[in-house]
């Protein structure tokens, strides 16, 4: 069940950014079961935000991978946080739409990574991102690839030519989206 304040939230910023409503509660349900609380380390995330430079933070090097230690040159927000906080906070996913910390900081975000369990900051960031992969997939993948996208980063297809997170698609189909995935089945 989605509580009010969530819903409110999601009603605003999906007529913000022009998100179908039943897609943002069906990814809400999907990744926190409406925890506004929801929190996970990613270790294996890869994708990290350097602020100093305000673009993608470089290739990690092997050893630096899966590591509790942030190398020396990422950045941080200093009277924030460390840098070793940074660099795990931007590889958590937090709150009710569980986004990931480094996208979080590549929109903007500058508060420290809990104030992501605020529904009002984790749902406008987690729209924004939404409305981001809708441009980019959009077009030919319909929601469900966006959903993917939100997913996995970008839409990826096995050898059997189904989504790689195709159960992650049909999760949120059957918290309510099914009706916006229909067209990435007529057009496959």
């Amino acid at each position: 069940m989605i509580a009010d304040k969530i819903q409110e939230h999601a009603e605003n910023y999906s007529k913000l950014f022009h998100i179908p409503l039943q897609l943002i509660l069906a990814i809400i349900m999907t990744e926190s079961s409406g925890s506004v609380w929801a929190w996970r380390t990613e270790a294996h995330y890869r994708y990290l935000w350097d602020l100093r430079k305000k673009a993608p933070f470089r290739t990690l090097e092997k050893h630096e991978r899966n590591n509790e230690i942030a190398p020396k040159d990422f950045g941080y927000i200093r009277g924030l946080s460390s840098r070793n906080t940074e660099w795990i906070g931007q590889q958590a996913s937090w709150g009710c739409m569980q986004v990931m910390g480094a996208v979080a900081r590549e929109y903007g975000f500058t508060e420290a990574f809990p104030q992501l369990s605020d529904p009002g900051q984790g749902i406008y960031y987690g729209c924004k991102h939404l409305d981001t992969l809708r441009n980019v997939w959009f077009e030919k993948y319909g929601w469900a690839g966006v959903a993917a996208a939100y997913n996995a980063g970008s839409v990826r297809f096995g050898k059997d030519c189904e989504l790689v997170n195709q159960h992650y698609v049909d999760t949120v189909a059957g918290h309510g989206a099914a009706d916006l995935f229909k067209r990435m089945e007529a057009t496959a």
